[in-house]
């Protein structure tokens, strides 16, 4: 039975592969991000299609590393190395491809959720086995495709408190907040920072940029209001929507 599945958001570059398509075409890689949701012991396929826009040949090997999170931070570990390795699984249709310029390949992926895994996510890698010259400095390209996997519900997300950075002559009012994924599942954040005024009043709104965290991870949120505020005491309110659910949160601040 195949996990269901939802589609990618952006392309997902890795190594030197976004500065080598600057000079000469672009590399690309879809979906780049796959969100799969079912039960342990499932299986899913994905069809993944490399397209070489450059003037030059490239060759990959495909592998699978699961991502973990470490510090707060991603990394990429070898498949097998870690008890529930969702990579370990990871069966390709092609191990190996060539890709003429101008060229498209497509590799289909399968990959089944071990028994009671914590892992969550791995990374589907094009990895780049010839060097290519760009300018004087040989290079080598690698893209990947994110696959994140959720089997509960259990979604949370832990905040810090709300640092404003108050208008200056040079810069515009801002916030930042550190946020951590401290659920099991992976989950996308998406905020809204709104500017109350003393009266409650509402002056503006800026929206924050989507950011997805695997479970442990950590990111600093933040977004900066567009406009010149004028002087007098203000309310930062931030809202976030994660996986149909939200929190908000509150700072004050004096204009001067």
């Amino acid at each position: 039975m195949n996990i269901m599945r939802t589609l990618l958001l952006c392309s997902l570059l890795l190594g030197s592969a976004a500065a080598l398509a600057a000079e000469d075409g672009t590399l690309s890689l879809s979906p780049a991000v796959v969100l799969l949701r079912g039960d342990y012991g499932q299986s899913a396929s994905q069809t993944l299609t490399f397209v070489n826009g450059t003037s030059r040949a490239f060759s990959f090997d495909l592998v699978a590393q699961d991502v973990v999170v470490r510090d707060g931070k991603r990394t990429f570990v070898d498949a097998g190395t870690l008890p529930g390795s969702i990579a370990a699984t990871a069966v390709f249709s092609n191990r190996h491809v060539d890709v003429a310029p101008g060229g498209t390949a497509a590799v289909q992926m399968t990959v089944t959720l071990p028994p009671g895994t914590p892992q969550r996510a791995l990374v589907a890698m094009f990895r780049g086995t010839n060097k290519v010259m760009s300018g004087n400095v040989p290079m080598t390209a690698s893209l990947g495709t994110l696959l994140t996997f959720t089997v509960s519900d259990d979604v949370r997300l832990a905040t810090a408190p709300v640092v404003v950075r108050p208008q200056t002559a040079a810069t515009n009012l801002g916030f930042t907040q550190s946020c951590t994924n401290a659920g099991s599942e992976p989950l996308v954040a998406r905020g809204v920072m709104a500017v109350l005024d003393a009266k409650g009043t509402l002056v503006g709104k800026s929206a924050l940029a989507p950011q997805r965290l695997i479970p442990g991870e950590s990111a600093m949120l933040g977004a900066e209001y567009p406009g010149e505020l004028d002087p007098g005491r203000y309310r930062v309110f931030v809202t976030y929507e994660f996986e149909g659910r939200t929190a908000s949160h509150t700072a004050d601040v004096e204009i001067r």
